[in-house]
């Protein structure tokens, strides 16, 4: 990025740089990445160019992604923030502070009055008038006479002293040992003094070996776990941003969410990729903030796997573990399933029947009356049980029924959720005819119970 220093002595701030265009920032950073994998581009360096409105540019970029100035400084700052490139110091350029040009040449004059006209030689000074000038200006045939009053020179230090080296103005006749250094702009030919000049840093950048790994998952093996998500009817979202029971806000790789009219099924899968197998503590990590987000379907896509300590805990916290080639599998299972399209009216229970059959159309397997047995032990049994495994993750639906003449109480409510809960079941529905008392209603909101009332199945 570049930077303009303040010839106050102020720290370096940061040019005003616009983010990249939507669309065209996204798909250069894409592009670049894959020209930096493929070793088509190594070292980024920048280069001196007066047309262009930066002053500089980076010509190996702007050959490969088709686009110039702002923009490729935008991408490059991107991956910078990424840790895919390294940025490192290439060079500081003065820049005119009125059209911003770097095209500007220093401009040596007269610190009295500005003027150019000045010349440097041996100033000498007649001690009697005071008169200063030039030694070219004394000289006259073999020996030296004043300009102003004519007197001959003939004994320097009595007649005149020698002031050395100086400069004098030929139009305001001020002597002086330096110069006043100024700068003057080629493109709007303003003038500025040296104090006010910026200046600006540039920067070359060279590619992050360390991200090589990262960046080859993102490259293919994710691209294709969101396309085979959205296959089977997800939405998907991307470093999406949740806020927790906590009231604190978590980034989930990816976020996937389906809601098929009965229930709502989100997925959070996170990535961890490294060098060596993945510690516990970023497992605990990826689990804390899924627990807080309040979603039990978790999946962690891990290059190159996992310790046996974190591999334990995954498999306490049920934590679906995907490695690079059981994701391959995954995938490959995935795309032989048929295409699920979200269905375009909300789902209503008419009866037994037509639940059974949408269920079965939603791609569920479903049993009705089926014995499971639970944690404790006991075989409970479920009115329907509903099972659909994406590849990915397998969804449980718990259907209980419950039909009375009145309102449907909390005990039948309570034992419903007790057995779900046993069997280890998240998603559950209760279908009441003809609806619940008032008390079991607010217990199935607070225990996420989804509840269709029906008159009559």
């Amino acid at each position: 990025m570049a930077e303009v220093s303040q010839p106050t002595g102020d720290n370096p701030r940061a040019a005003e740089i616009p983010p990249a265009a939507s669309g065209v920032g996204n798909e250069g950073v894409k592009k670049l990445v894959a020209e930096l994998l493929a070793g088509r581009i190594v070292d980024i360096r920048p280069e001196l160019d007066f047309t262009s409105e930066l002053g500089f540019s980076y010509p190996v970029v702007e050959q490969a992604l088709k686009v110039k100035g702002r923009e490729v400084l935008s991408i490059l700052e991107s991956l910078v923030s990424k840790d895919t490139l390294v940025r490192n110091f290439f060079d500081r350029l003065l820049r005119c502070p009125q059209c911003r040009s770097v095209n500007i040449r220093p401009y040596s004059c007269c610190p009295q009055c500005g003027s150019g006209n000045f010349a440097r030689g041996r100033v000498f000074e007649h001690l009697s008038c005071k008169f200063g000038g030039l030694e070219d200006e004394f000289v006259s045939g073999e020996g030296y006479i004043c300009p102003r009053c004519g007197v001959e020179l003939r004994i320097g230090g009595g007649d005149y002293q020698s002031l050395g080296l100086m400069c004098k103005c030929y139009d305001c006749s001020e002597i002086f040992s330096q110069p006043e250094i100024q700068w003057r702009c080629l493109k709007c030919d303003a003038l500025t003094p040296q104090d006010r000049i910026e200046e600006v840093i540039i920067y070359s950048y060279s590619f992050n070996e360390a991200k090589r790994g990262w960046l080859e998952f993102e490259a293919k093996p994710k691209a294709q776990l969101i396309q085979s998500l959205k296959r089977l009817g997800y939405e998907v979202k991307e470093d999406a941003v949740v806020k927790g029971r906590s009231g604190a806000e978590h980034s989930i790789d990816i976020m996937a969410t389906k809601d098929d009219g009965i229930v709502v099924h989100d997925i959070a899968i996170g990535i961890k990729v490294a060098g060596e197998a993945i510690e516990l503590g970023e497992v605990c990590d990826f689990d804390d903030k899924v627990y807080d987000i309040g979603i039990h379907d978790k999946v962690l896509v891990v290059l190159p796997g996992l310790t046996k300590e974190a591999e334990k805990f995954a498999s306490q916290q049920r934590i679906k573990v995907l490695e690079i080639k059981s994701l391959e599998t995954v995938l490959a299972s995935s795309a032989a399933k048929p295409a699920v399209e979200a269905p375009k009216e909300p789902f209503a229970v008419k009866s037994k029947a037509q639940l059974i059959e949408y269920l079965k159309r939603c791609g569920y397997e479903v049993k009705e009356k089926a014995k499971v047995s639970g944690r404790s032990g006991a075989t409970h049994e479920i009115d329907i049980l509903a099972t659909r495994d994406d590849g990915i993750v397998v969804h449980d639906i718990a259907i209980g029924t419950e039909a009375a003449r009145g309102a449907v109480g909390l005990d039948k409510v309570f034992a419903f959720d007790n057995k779900a809960y046993d069997i280890g079941i998240m998603d559950k529905v209760f279908i009441a005819v003809p609806g619940l008392a008032k008390e079991a209603n607010q217990f199935a909101q607070r225990q996420r119970i989804k509840v269709f009332e029906a008159k009559e199945l």
